[in-house]
């Protein structure tokens, strides 16, 4: 049995540790980015990183859908996340165009192929921090697992930048840290992350994530207290929500 003190230990949240990940160092060859990207949309599809998605931002395009709709996928990666709105949308008969945008031109080159059949789905390679946008350019904002990448500083400094892009709502999903989610990882592994990049940089995530508390005082030292943060703790995933009106 254990004492106390130490399940204490064992359960409390690690600190938060934030290491570059190898994908964002340009590490490994195109095929291996390519296995290390499948093996994301592989955790993304079983470890709900598609549910957001169904739960806050399709409801949110069916009650737009009246007009042409624009989505950003901001951090797209293979663009798994892309394909999936746009197929949603097209089920709904919902004219909507989706930008994929990286920065990472192996990633795009990668995300191309597998969205060949969508050509409503475009595609920019840019730095977060210097989009090729007008302010409102885009309905709907939205992220899968782009979040932890960046130091509380630096998402002070994007969460308005990206909010300022969308004239409807901004839809954000990410990890949350713990030890819980870490030790699933490592007895996962052989399934979810077959590529000893995604190895890596599934540790890495993990440990740069942020709990939901502190991705509230982010979002309130970054002047959107009037953000929603909706946790999903079977998958330890947390979604930021905001809306121009409410739905």
């Amino acid at each position: 049995m254990l004492m106390p003190a130490m399940l204490t230990r064992w359960t409390a949240t690690p600190e938060r540790v934030d290491r570059e990940e190898l994908l964002d160092l340009g590490h490994g060859s195109i095929e291996e980015v390519r296995r290390s990207l499948a093996d994301l949309d592989r955790i993304n599809r079983w470890l709900g990183g598609r549910a957001p998605l169904r739960r806050f931002l399709f409801p949110r395009m069916a009650a737009a859908a009246r007009r042409p709709l624009r989505v950003l996928d901001v951090g797209t990666g293979s663009a798994s996340g892309a394909v999936e709105i746009a197929r949603w949308a097209r089920t709904q008969g919902i004219d909507t165009q989706v930008v994929a945008l990286d920065r990472s031109g192996r990633h795009l080159s990668i995300a191309q192929e597998a969205a060949r059949p969508y050509p409503e789905i475009r595609f920019a390679q840019a730095d977060v921090f210097d989009l090729p946008f007008a302010e409102e350019s885009f309905d709907f904002v939205c992220s899968t697992l782009l979040l932890h990448h960046f130091a509380p500083a630096a998402l002070r400094e994007l969460l308005p930048k990206l909010w300022r892009l969308s004239r409807g709502s901004l839809v954000l999903n990410d990890l949350v840290r713990g030890r819980v989610p870490a030790c699933f990882f490592e007895a996962a592994s052989p399934f979810f992350a077959r590529s000893p990049l995604t190895k890596y940089d599934g540790r890495a995530s993990i440990r740069r994530a942020y709990t939901p508390a502190e991705m509230r005082r982010v979002l309130d030292e970054a002047g959107l207290s009037q953000a929603r943060l909706y946790t999903h703790g079977l998958y330890y995933r947390m979604t930021v929500v905001m809306d121009r009106d409410a739905p």
